[in-house]
C-alpha cells in the first residue's frame, strides 16, 4: 500500500474520474503483485485488494465490481487523505446498494439498467449522464425536458443509472416486475462460491472467474467490467444476447486503448470534462450496443456505441464523428 501511494504520488487526478483513477491505481498494485478479487453477494458485490503474498490490504462493498474495488482501496489506505475525503462524497451509491439489490440483486447492473434507458426513451425522455466531483450522476429527464430523478454521484454511467432507478419509484417498480423470472449470472456465482480475479497484465484489464482454484474462464479488455462481462462469456455463463455482442465489439472498437496502455476509464472522463467545459451535453440509451449521443445546443454532433458503459461509447463517438472531433479540437492521444 505504502509503495502503491509513494509511486502515485502526484498522478491522480479528478478529471479522471472515480473509473480512471481506480484502473490507475489497479494497475500498479498489479505492478507489485497485487490483484483485486471480489464475489457476488444478494445486496451488491464484497471486494478485497490483495498484496503480492496474498495479504488483504483493503476491503470494500458496491453495487456492482468496479466501485466495490475502488471502496477496497479507500478503505486500505491507498489515497492521500483529500483524495480520499473527496472518492468517499463521490460514491455516494453505496448508501443505495440495498434499494438497487431490490430491483435486481448480486452485483448485477447492465440489465436493469437497458430496461431503465428503453423505459425513458420509450416515453419520449432521455437519460442524461454528466461529471460530479471525482464521479458522475446521472439524470432521467422527461418528454417535457423536466428532470423526473437525479442519481447519487456514482461510479460511472452505468453503475449511476442503476443507483437511479430506485429514486424514481413507479419506473422501479416496473422494472423490477419485469425483471423478476430473468436468469441471475450474479446469483448463480454466489451458489457456486465463485470469485472473480482482476489485475493488469500487459497493460490490459485481464479478469480471471475461478471456481474453488479452477479457472472457468479469462478475458483481457480495455476496463474492469468489460473484461469481468467476457471473462463470464469464455466461462460459458453469460446469456446469448450479451455473450454474442461483447464478442464481437472489439472488432469494430475504433479506439483501441489497450494498444495504447490506457483504460477506457480515464480516457473518458477527460473528454466528459471536454464536453461540458464546450457546453456539450450527452445523453445515453440502448439500440443493441449502449449508445451515447452528443449534443450542443440540442444538436446532435456525435453519436456511438460502448459495451457495458457509456464511457466506451462516448469514447466511439469521439473517434468516429468528425464534426464531434472538430468541436472538441483534439482526440487524446
Amino acid at each position: 500500500m505504502e509503495r502503491v501511494r509513494k509511486n502515485l504520488e502526484g498522478k491522480l487526478w479528478i478529471e479522471d474520474g472515480n473509473c480512471g483513477t481506480t484502473h490507475k491505481v489497479l494497475k500498479e498494485i498489479s505492478r507489485l503483485g497485487g490483484k483485486a478479487v471480489t464475489w457476488e453477494r444478494p445486496d451488491g458485490v464484497f471486494a478485497r485488494i490483495l498484496d503480492d503474498e496474498g495479504n488483504i490490504v483493503g476491503e470494500g462493498e458496491g453495487i456492482t465490481w468496479p466501485p466495490a474495488i475502488l471502496f477496497a482501496m479507500v478503505e486500505g489506505g491507498f489515497f492521500p487523505k483529500e483524495i480520499e475525503t473527496e472518492l468517499i462524497k463521490s460514491l455516494q451509491c453505496i448508501i443505495d446498494m440495498e434499494k438497487v439489490a431490490d430491483i435486481y440483486g448480486y452485483g448485477r447492473v447492465v440489465t436493469p439498467v437497458a430496461a431503465a434507458y428503453n423505459e425513458v426513451w420509450r416515453n419520449g425522455g432521455k437519460v442524461a449522464i454528466r461529471r460530479n466531483s471525482w464521479g458522475v450522476e446521472v439524470a432521467f429527464i422527461d418528454k417535457e425536458n423536466k428532470e423526473i430523478a437525479v442519481g447519487p454521484i456514482s461510479y460511472c454511467p452505468t453503475c449511476g443509472t442503476a443507483a437511479t432507478i430506485p429514486r424514481a419509484p413507479l419506473l422501479a417498480k416496473k422494472i423490477k416486475e419485469e425483471l423478476k423470472d430473468k436468469r441471475n449470472t450474479g446469483k448463480e456465482k454466489y451458489e457456486r462460491g465463485i470469485e472473480n480475479r482482476f489485475f493488469y497484465k500487459n497493460d490490459r484489464m485481464c479478469c480471471e472467474i475461478v471456481e474453488k482454484g479452477v479457472v472457468l474462464g479469462r478475458a483481457m479488455r480495455c476496463c474492469i467490467a468489460y473484461a469481468g462481462v467476457v471473462a463470464e462469456v469464455h466461462a460459458g455463463m453469460a446469456g446469448p444476447k450479451w455473450g454474442a455482442l461483447f464478442k464481437e465489439y472489439c472488432k469494430v472498437c475504433p479506439v483501441k486503448l489497450c494498444k495504447k496502455g490506457k483504460n477506457t476509464g480515464e480516457e473518458a472522463n477527460n473528454l466528459l470534462v471536454s464536453l461540458e467545459r464546450r457546453n456539450m451535453t450527452t445523453d445515453v440509451g440502448i439500440d443493441t450496443y449502449i449508445t451515447a449521443m452528443v449534443k450542443k445546443d440540442g444538436e446532435l454532433l456525435g453519436k456511438g456505441i460502448g459495451t457495458v458503459c457509456a464511457f466506451s461509447s462516448l469514447m466511439y463517438a469521439a473517434a468516429k464523428c468528425i464534426q464531434l472531433r472538430s468541436e472538441i479540437e483534439v482526440v487524446k492521444e
